[in-house]
């Protein structure tokens, strides 16, 4: 499969223009009912009956951020990795993801306003769960629609580079430490998260209600225990073989020198390859992708791959060539 394939502008077109479309009708609808509906209108409903009303002008707003610009931004996210050839399950299934659910915020929130035309109060307001069920139906239409408007996939990654032991002198031992880490930006968003997090269990011990401080400060907790965890990692390769442990220490890989079988310097995409980043395990490999781009591969005795994506790939590789050849040799 080639970039000739049409794959690109058919993610474009399902992923990104077909939303796009979605919002602009729903919210087209949505502008012209205004003026028919009541001020305030239902905005949440508790079974049959609404609970909830708000300004029917934020109808069109949610429309445009969950219906339009979240699509948008999911459906556009596989793209550069299908430009430059990448092809996969994760990479076909995003934009169709990304169209049913467009169509789902649109039928919904353009149904919750179709229902109270011609309403005085909109506490009148029947039930939202037909336009939920058609919204339902929409999706799985969309979505089926966009899977298969798009060519089929036949996952294509780049080629692992084999990389040899690395020179050494006679009775000379080596040792190669580095670290694994995520782009800065996407570190800052994740501090940024855990920052606004622990302001709002400040907040709510302060003077909000305690058990909703407790909720608060256990979600704070769990992001930054996770964020400690999972976005930097320190790598060693030495004569025990190669070690990947998180920086708050909380997680710990180990693959021994000996059970090494080959080593290789490998280009990666966390998103079309493992279906995200972080901690990844799919069959046949172990991932540790905490961003795109050159990664440490090596295979084991058992033909299962370990990846953690590194700045200098090819010197740590060279280096655990150069350990695992020891080990072997220790054990002839």
């Amino acid at each position: 499969m080639t970039k000739a394939d049409g794959a690109y502008g058919r993610a474009v077109a399902v992923g990104v223009v077909s939303p796009v479309a979605l919002c602009v009708a729903a919210v087209a609808i949505q502008l012209a009912v205004m003026g028919d509906v009541p001020d305030p209108v239902a905005t949440h409903w508790s079974g049959d009956a609404p609970d909830g009303f708000a300004s029917p002008t934020l109808v069109p707003v949610m429309t445009a951020i969950v219906g339009g610009m979240l699509p948008v931004v999911l459906g556009a996210s596989g793209l550069r990795s299908i430009r430059r050839g990448e092809r996969g399950f994760v990479l076909r299934m995003m934009p169709a993801v990304a169209a049913g659910l467009a169509a789902l915020m649109a039928v919904i929130l353009t149904g919750s306003l179709l229902i109270q035309r011609g309403l005085a109060d909109a506490a009148d307001a029947p039930s939202i769960l037909p336009a939920m069920w058609v919204g339902l139906g929409a999706a799985v239409v969309a979505g089926a629609a966009g899977w298969l408007a798009q060519p089929r996939h036949v996952e294509r990654r780049p080629a692992a580079v084999p990389v040899g032991p690395i020179a050494r002198a006679a009775g000379e031992r080596t040792v190669w430490v580095g670290r694994a880490e995520m782009r800065a930006p996407a570190l800052a968003a994740i501090v940024a998260g855990v920052a606004v997090a622990a302001l709002a269990a400040v907040a709510n011990w302060l003077v909000g209600d305690t058990a909703v401080a407790i909720v608060v400060t256990s979600v704070a907790v769990v992001l930054a225990v996770a964020a400690a965890s999972l976005t930097v990692f320190h790598v060693r390769v030495d004569a025990e073989g190669l070690t990947v442990r998180s920086a708050a220490r909380f997680v710990r890989m180990r693959v021994p020198a000996a059970d090494v079988a080959s080593v290789a310097a490998v280009d990666v995409s966390g998103l079309s390859q493992y279906g995200g980043y972080g901690i990844r395990s799919i069959p046949g490999a172990t991932a540790v992708v905490l961003r795109n781009g050159p990664a440490l591969e090596l295979t084991r005795q058992s033909g299962r791959r370990f990846v953690v994506t590194l700045d200098d790939p090819a010197t740590a590789a060279a280096v655990l060539a150069a350990v695992a050849e020891d080990a072997r040799a220790a054990q002839d």
